[in-house]
């Protein structure tokens, strides 16, 4: 019996496998402005049979906003972070079937000298980002740039096999470990202890109040992580932020690395962890108020006080 479920899994695994290339490869073989159809069209489709995130978002805008924004251009923002995300889950799966050079050549890169004097002055580092723009290419287009680190992003893996190994090879062909965030947190002090390590790791989701702290984020108080704000103090490492914005055809992309923010090492343990993990939270608000429509709105981000909203 236990033979048979595994061959079964092996089977829908491969077959999923096999699907998710098959439209990969075809979706990086047609013209852009032919993904762009298939970007829409899945946009359309998500938008119909997704309400929920709908709701989401437009709780979040209103949470942000209030009547700053007519509902009208609430809806305009929502529909733009459904079309956001059709093009992550679609360029996901095409990626690795694009001519390097050419999508290399889509990139732009801002004060990448940030993290190289970081890495050059510690060794280590911790990229600290959000789910804004492109935050994807944090895994494709920047590992090779830093092949002298151990490799690494924090990923949420789901209840099944098939999807999670998938996910897995997708990250490893570009040369990065992932490390699911259920327990990633003893695996990174392992990786960081050996040296010349450099983690992804995107700040901006709702946790629960044993996994972070409360912070201010909009002017509203939120939960934040703080493994970032811990790596750094540990290790005396620079948590270095960077985000990555799309045009509004997806045809071109700005990487952008920010100031680092280091942890202080006092006697007030807490105080040193609050003052960097609300450094963060609030980089993360101005880069999202500069172009909100490129923020995935989606997420219950103020959850931890207002879940009666959602």
């Amino acid at each position: 019996m236990q033979i048979h479920k595994e061959n079964t899994l092996n089977v829908l695994t491969k077959s999923l496998e096999a699907i998710v290339n098959f439209f990969g490869f075809i979706l990086a073989k047609i013209p852009h402005r032919c993904f762009l159809y298939a970007v829409d069209f899945f946009a359309w489709i998500m938008r119909i049979l997704d309400k929920r995130r709908f709701k989401d978002a437009m709780t979040n805008l209103g949470i942000v906003y209030g009547d700053k924004i007519s509902q009208e251009d609430k809806k305009i923002i929502i529909k733009r972070c459904y079309r956001n995300f059709s093009f992550i889950l679609l360029e996901g799966i095409r990626v690795v079937y694009l001519p390097r050079a050419k999508y290399k050549s889509r990139f732009e890169i801002i004060d990448e000298h940030y993290i190289l004097d970081s890495l050059a002055k510690n060794g280590s580092a911790v990229f600290m980002g959000g789910h804004f723009g492109y935050w994807e290419a944090m895994a494709t287009i920047l590992p090779e740039r830093y092949r002298q680190c151990n490799l690494a992003s924090l990923g949420r893996l789901t209840d099944y096999q098939a999807i999670n190994k998938l996910i897995i090879s997708r990250r490893e062909y570009w040369g990065v470990k992932l490390i699911d965030k259920k327990g990633a947190f003893k695996h990174l002090l392992k990786m960081y202890a050996k040296g010349n390590a450099l983690a992804g790791i995107l700040v901006d989701q709702h946790m629960s109040r044993n996994e972070g702290i409360e912070v201010d984020f909009f002017g509203k108080e939120v939960t934040h992580t703080t493994v970032a704000s811990i790596l750094s103090r540990r290790f005396g490492i620079d948590i270095v932020p960077v985000f990555i914005d799309f045009n509004t055809d997806y045809s071109k992309f700005q990487i952008k690395f920010y100031p680092p923010i280091k942890t202080k090492n006092t006697e007030n343990y807490e105080s040193d962890i609050y003052e960097a993990t609300q450094s963060q939270a609030k980089l993360t608000e101005q880069v999202i108020s500069a172009n909100p429509s490129s923020w995935f709105w989606f997420h219950k981000r103020w959850k931890a006080r207002y879940s009666h909203l959602y």
